[in-house]
């Protein structure tokens, strides 16, 4: 009897629909910002405003600007996780001159 109610419990899971998450991209979850951010006097907290920045990716910029200034945006491509896709993403709110203007605009999308 304990047999059959198994191998029922595992044809009725196999049949059952499986409810996936809602697949959405970091980018939609985090708030729409507008401006600039300067590589070379950010802190942590500002760099994470960019999208698909996390507090990891944060401390890596730090670190490596400790040792490096940027002299290009596209510096930020030596930095581990941060490749041609991502740079593309962060391009438009990326400078290594001048004050970081960075804010939120609007509430997430």
């Amino acid at each position: 009897m304990k047999a059959r109610l198994l191998i029922f419990c595992f044809l009725a899971v196999g049949f059952l629909p499986i409810r996936q998450a809602a697949a959405a991209p970091a980018l939609l979850l985090t708030a729409s910002v507008e401006g600039t951010l300067n590589l070379n006097t950010a802190t942590e907290r500002e760099l994470m405003m960019l999208p698909g920045v996390g507090p990891a990716t944060a401390a890596k910029v730090v670190a490596y600007r400790r040792r490096h200034k940027f002299t290009r945006p596209a510096h930020v491509m030596r930095i581990k996780g941060i490749g041609k896709k991502t740079y593309a993403r962060l391009r438009p709110y990326l400078a290594v001159d001048g004050v970081t203007t960075l804010r939120p605009c609007g509430p997430p999308r």
